[in-house]
């Protein structure tokens, strides 16, 4: 009985860390922040839904959780394969930003 406690309390206090930033990820939080008014910003908005963008590219918009940015889910790696590569009319930063930077825009990105 005392494990599943203990069990339930873990579950909680993870799920409310999770929803949280703890106080050096807020710092990453903000370098991706940088990184997408720097790099994405011009072609995507961020807080704004599909439909009221008039930006060339998809709204970013609860990016990773909305089913209706993409035909599929959006995953992490595809995200990073994506913006590495670019797309149809999105042009491939994997010359301007290092691995790192693209893993932190990511983390921007999942957190809207």
């Amino acid at each position: 009985m005392k494990r599943a406690a203990l069990l339930i309390l873990l579950c909680a206090g993870a799920s409310a860390a999770e929803l949280t930033p703890l106080p050096w990820e807020k710092s990453r939080l903000g370098e991706g922040r940088d990184l997408y008014r720097q790099n994405c910003a011009v072609c995507h908005d961020i807080d704004k839904d599909a439909k009221h963008s008039r930006k060339i590219g998809p709204s970013l918009s609860h990016f990773f959780t909305n089913p209706l940015v993409a035909k599929a889910k959006q995953n992490r790696p595809y995200v990073g394969v994506r913006i590495k590569a670019g797309g149809q009319l999105m042009p491939a930063f994997a010359k301007r930003l290092r691995p790192g930077d693209i893993e932190t825009l990511i983390d921007y990105l999942a957190s809207k």
